[in-house]
């Protein structure tokens, strides 16, 4: 009795197959993984940046003459044994002025991702590009809970 019933339908079997197996084959399949949204692009595209304000000081009783330059940078170390990306960097001349130095970086909101980690760092160079003041400590800003405001110690090279 279902044979008779089923050949009638034999030559439509390969779409009746496809259409039992596929279901199944797409429930089992993994979803797409999340990737960050893309800078709009054009005229009316948005800019938004967050803020990232940095104080950068050093512990020796010294002011330091003209000529040397602060760099504070905010960077991606999320990729263990890789070289962290710059995500926003700014440098200013001293000339000879004294600690604290208060730098505000606009990271574009473009490049900031929740899943990963991101830090503040400074250096302090002499005219002939020698490094004089660096951190040495991890200040982690922006995601997983850390502020957007940091301070930072430097230590003498």
């Amino acid at each position: 009795m279902f044979a008779v019933l089923m050949e009638p339908l034999m030559p439509f079997r390969p779409l009746l197959i496809a259409a039992l197996v596929l279901p199944l084959v797409a429930a089992c399949a993994q979803p797409p993984v999340p990737t960050a949204p893309e800078a709009p692009e054009g005229p009316g595209a948005s800019h938004a940046t967050t803020n990232v304000q940095v104080t950068a000081t050093y512990r020796e009783r010294i002011l330091l003459p003209h000529g040397f330059t602060l760099t504070v940078k905010i960077e991606d170390i999320s990729r263990a044994d890789a070289p962290a990306i710059v995500i926003a960097e700014q440098t200013q001349t001293l000339d000879g002025r004294g600690p604290p130095y208060v730098v505000t970086l606009g990271v574009p909101a473009s490049q900031i991702d929740p899943r990963m980690t991101y830090a503040a760092r400074a250096e302090i160079r002499s005219p002939d590009g020698r490094l004089r003041f660096t951190t040495d400590t991890r200040h982690q800003v922006l995601t997983r809970g850390a502020p957007a405001s940091v301070e930072i110690v430097m230590v003498g090279v």
